[in-house]
């Protein structure tokens, strides 16, 4: 599995739409993407958005076949290592049922705010 960088394509924002039908694809200068990528076929992705002195974590998606073989976390780690090397910390809002609650948990993400969402932070790494 190869973890990249991706710019836009419609492969992509294919994928974004298929996973989060009620979303539309961002690609403006302030919108990182990474993807995963096995056969040549991207099969999972992470979107980043870039703020002042933080950045949030839009999304991440993975193909249902796909999920469970561990490459929501590498993507997780992707765009943690990206974010962490531009001295950045990175936030989420994400709603209490989510499955990937765990995941970012043992990503180094805390629970910051609590409401009909949960605001989760991983401070950078020094």
């Amino acid at each position: 599995m190869r973890i990249r960088r991706a710019g836009f394509s419609e492969g992509l924002a294919s994928l974004v739409r298929g996973l989060f039908p009620k979303s539309e694809p961002l690609f403006t200068e302030k919108d990182v993407y990474f993807v995963a990528e096995e056969g040549g076929t991207v099969v999972g992705f992470v979107h980043l958005i870039l703020g002042e002195g933080r950045i949030l974590l839009q999304g991440i998606g993975v193909l249902p076949e796909w999920r469970e073989r561990g490459v929501g976390g590498r993507l997780l780690d992707a765009a943690v290592r990206f974010c962490d090397r531009r001295g950045a910390d990175i936030f989420l809002k994400v709603k209490p049922a989510n499955p990937a609650l765990n995941l970012y948990h043992k990503k180094g993400f805390t629970l910051k705010k609590i409401k009909d969402v949960y605001v989760l932070e991983r401070k950078r790494m020094n």
